[in-house]
C-alpha cells in the first residue's frame, strides 16, 4: 500500500501532541510545587508565631503570678526582723502572710480541699493509716497530716490524711457475730 499524504504528517503532530501534554503536566507540576513550597513555608511560620505567643503567654502567666507573691515574701522578710520578739507577734504575723499567700494563689484557681470531719474520698485523700476513734464513724477523716490542694478544678495534690476505723467491737456484738456464723 502507498503510504497517504497524511501519513507522515501523523506522527510529527502525534508528537506535537505528546510535547504540549508533556508540557501542560510540567508546567501544572511546577505550579503544584510552587503551591506546596508556599504552603510549607506559612505552615512554618505559624508553627513559630504559635510558639513564640505561648512562650509570651507563659511569661505573662508567671510576671502576674510572682507579681502577687512578691508581698508574701517582703511580709516575710519582716516576720523574720521580728522573729526575736516575745509580744507573739510573729506567730501573728506569719499566719497572717500565709493568708496572703492562699488569697493570691487562689486567685489563679487554687483551692484548699476539706479533709478534716469529712467522710474519706480517694479521689481527693491519700490515706496514710487508719486509727480506731471510739467517738468517729468509720472512713472518716480524723488528722490531717498534709493540706491537699486543686488547681482550677483538677487535683493538684490531695490531702494525707489518717482515717477512723471505728470504736473497738463491743464484746457482746463480737460475740453474737461469732454464733451466728
Amino acid at each position: 500500500q502507498a503510504p497517504t499524504k497524511t501519513g507522515p504528517a501523523e506522527p510529527e503532530a502525534q508528537e506535537a501532541a505528546e510535547r504540549d501534554s508533556i508540557e501542560a503536566v510540567a508546567a501544572e507540576r511546577d505550579q503544584l510545587k510552587d503551591q506546596f513550597l508556599r504552603l510549607r513555608a506559612e505552615f512554618d511560620n505559624y508553627r513559630k508565631r504559635t510558639a513564640r505567643d505561648v512562650e509570651r503567654i507563659r511569661r505573662m502567666a508567671a510576671e502576674g503570678l510572682i507579681s502577687e507573691l512578691l508581698p508574701v515574701a517582703d511580709h516575710l522578710e519582716l516576720a523574720m526582723q521580728h522573729a526575736g520578739d516575745s509580744s507573739g507577734g510573729l506567730a501573728e504575723g506569719v499566719g497572717m502572710v500565709l493568708k496572703q499567700f492562699y488569697d493570691a494563689m487562689g486567685r489563679y484557681g487554687l483551692e484548699a480541699i476539706p479533709a478534716l470531719g469529712l467522710p474519706f474520698d480517694p479521689h481527693v485523700h491519700e490515706a496514710l493509716m487508719q486509727r480506731e476513734e471510739p467517738d468517729k464513724p468509720a472512713h472518716t477523716v480524723v488528722e490531717e497530716y498534709q493540706k491537699g490542694f486543686t488547681l482550677s478544678g483538677q487535683v493538684l495534690r490531695p490531702s494525707k490524711v489518717v482515717v477512723s476505723i471505728g470504736g473497738p467491737e463491743p464484746e457482746s456484738s463480737a460475740a453474737k457475730t461469732d454464733t451466728m456464723i
